[in-house]
């Protein structure tokens, strides 16, 4: 049976420049596929007419302020009400005709189609990968209300499955649990929400930079730059290959001189150099998290997981153990 799809964004006025960049590095990389900017707040004239120009009319950019503030959605303390756009699919007019929905953050850099992400069989409400640094410390499992050895995904990169989505209801109840603020806002809202409902996603479409041992940038699907970003000062863990992507797509728009840095600066230098001393640290103090990071392998984590997305499967109680970094 065919399927409809779509991606989108969100954003606020701060993040609509970097928003526009990801979003044309996705019509680069795929085929004919219906795209949104969402976003909150009155974007800067001059940003509007620049994100429109390099998006040349094949994305709709729509203003969603008056739609989240008509919620009367809680977002406490949380800086923007941007964030909370993903929590709305279910609810977005736009949404209504499609039966798959990617979404991505705006510091993700995709380095294949996003049609090929869209089209991965999936039998659960969500695809999700993921949270790598919850391989390392599960503190996450003492807070929220999970079973026991419950895996936790990265909500930077996901696929929902709208009819089984709208049928359970599971962004209604994200929502209640989002606005209760007790989960740490979205993604422990979702996680719980979603709980033995999201379906393993290969680890390469959400490749995170958070630790030392990395897939490279070239042989990731998209790039995930949860640490530095891009267009900051000090771009730091945004390889090479990747700001210069961001610059070619910079060009001609206000935003280019924002990566026009000589050279990414190489991330953690110290901390990778005390990385290589974690399996006897960790010894010395006694101390979990050093033996798992010491035990960590990047290329054979990936492969076991990615062989979980290739058979579709729900993801795994203890994923930390099934990746042997865990005992």
């Amino acid at each position: 049976m065919s399927q409809t799809s779509c991606f989108f964004f969100a954003a606020d006025q701060r993040y609509f420049p970097y928003t526009c960049l990801a979003a044309r590095r996705v019509l680069d990389l795929s085929g004919p596929v219906d795209g949104f900017i969402l976003h909150t707040g009155i974007i800067p004239s001059e940003d509007r007419s620049a994100g429109e120009r390099l998006l040349g009319g094949r994305i709709s950019i729509i203003d969603v302020t008056k739609f989240m503030e008509a919620t009367n959605f809680n977002r406490g303390t949380h800086p923007t009400l941007a964030t909370y756009i993903r929590l709305f699919a279910d609810k977005l007019p736009e949404f209504e005709p499609y039966d798959r929905i990617a979404y991505s953050d705006a510091d993700v850099l995709f380095n294949r189609s996003i049609a090929d992400l869209c089209n991965t069989p999936l039998n659960a409400p969500l695809l999700a990968a993921h949270d790598e640094q919850t391989y390392f410390d599960a503190k996450y499992r003492q807070h929220l209300p999970m079973q026991p050895g419950a895996p936790k995904f990265n909500a930077g990169v996901l696929l929902f499955n709208m009819p089984l989505l709208r049928a359970e209801g599971l962004l209604e109840r994200t929502r209640q649990l989002a606005s209760e603020h007790v989960y740490g806002m979205d993604q422990g809202a979702l996680n719980v929400a979603f709980e033995g409902r999201w379906q393993t996603m290969h680890p390469f479409w959400n490749v995170m930079t958070n630790y030392s041992s990395q897939i490279p940038f070239s042989r990731s699907y998209a790039r995930h730059f949860a640490w530095g970003k891009p267009w900051e000062p000090h771009p730091v863990g945004v390889e090479v290959d990747a700001m210069a992507i961001y610059r070619d797509l910079a060009k001609g728009t206000p935003w280019a001189g924002r990566f026009s840095r000589s050279w990414p600066i190489k991330r953690g230098i110290l901390k990778n150099l005390g990385r290589k001393f974690d399996a006897i640290s960790g010894i010395l103090l006694n101390d979990e998290k050093r033996k798992r990071r010491a035990r960590f392998d990047a290329e054979k984590v990936s492969a076991i997981f990615a062989s979980h997305a290739d058979n579709s499967m729900l993801a795994v109680q203890y994923p930390e153990r099934v990746a042997g970094i865990a005992r």
